[in-house]
């Protein structure tokens, strides 16, 4: 038994005639007749009393219209929630990102995506990287926004990073510094000075010694959020690296910027996700404005 023929079906008696009903359901008539024979035989049973311009249901027929609208009605709500979710009116997107890009990234996204589709459900989850990857192989996330996972880490879980953009890294001073009224600064003498730095497990952490050539941060001041970081930097209690994101709009009173050079240090920003996994068309639309490849 077929969804279609139980359309068909459902034609015939409602129009009462072949004819009619198979110019309703765009078939010929022959054709029509054939799938209601084939229905029949299927069934067992004779659904249609076939009189010279008209048939009627049997009693087999209208034991099997009830089950054959509610049947069909069930298709038609599964399609149109179907139909919503890629329209964009209904659904869920359950996205990811790391701390040190999640204020200053996100909440334009989030507010022009809402504006768009309001019927679509966010949930967001600000995490370190490694708790976003958990995260995203247990499909707790259908992606997540980070800057630096490992390719050890990529090929065991499976995982693809892709990714969005690349971002300068730049040196945050305290006003007054020696280094304040510099425009560049090399890699070398970024790595003489001392240091204010995430906690471990954040990537921008891991970032800061890769530029300065550390294995361990001996000896810096460690805190847990990027704008402590900034606050600690502008009481003269050291310099950090921090990514340029984070003072696009503004710098913090009593911190100076500087760039580096020899080379300039970037990070990438990228989209995590499980390997095979198509993202959906909420996801896609959502990271569109930041310029995919």
């Amino acid at each position: 038994m077929e969804i279609g023929q139980l359309r068909l079906f459902l034609a015939v008696g409602t129009e009462g005639n072949f004819t009619r009903a198979a110019q309703v359901c765009h078939l010929s008539q022959p054709a029509l007749s054939y799938q209601i024979a084939r229905l029949e035989e299927e069934l067992g049973a004779v659904l249609f009393r076939r009189k010279p311009r008209a048939v009627e249901l049997t009693d087999a027929g209208r034991k099997l219209w009830e089950s054959a609208v509610r049947i069909v009605a069930e298709q038609e709500q599964v399609l149109a929630a179907f139909r919503q979710r890629d329209a964009l009116e209904t659904g869920e997107l359950r996205l990811g990102v790391i701390p040190t890009a999640a204020p200053y990234l996100l909440p334009t996204l989030l507010a022009g995506f809402r504006a768009e589709h309001p019927g679509v459900r966010l949930m967001m989850r600000e995490a370190r990287t490694s708790e976003l990857v958990r995260e995203v192989v247990a499909e707790e996330l259908e992606f997540a926004i980070v800057s630096d996972v490992d390719a050890a880490t990529l090929k065991r879980y499976s995982l693809r990073l892709t990714p969005l953009f690349h971002e300068r890294l730049l040196l945050a001073v305290p006003k007054g510094h020696a280094l304040a009224g510099r425009q560049r600064v090399k890699v070398d003498v970024v790595a003489k000075e001392a240091l204010v730095m995430l906690s471990e497990g954040n990537c921008l952490r891991d970032q800061t010694l890769q530029v300065c050539g550390q294995v361990e941060a001996e000896g810096a001041l460690v805190c847990e959020q990027l704008p402590t970081q900034l606050a600690m930097v502008a009481a003269g209690l050291g310099a950090a690296i921090v990514p340029e994101m984070a003072v696009r709009e503004s710098v913090p009173a009593g911190v100076v910027l500087v760039r580096i050079t020899d080379p300039a240090p970037t990070r990438v920003m990228g989209i995590l996700k499980r390997r095979g996994r198509k993202l959906s068309r909420a996801a896609s639309t959502f990271i569109a404005p930041l310029g995919v490849g």
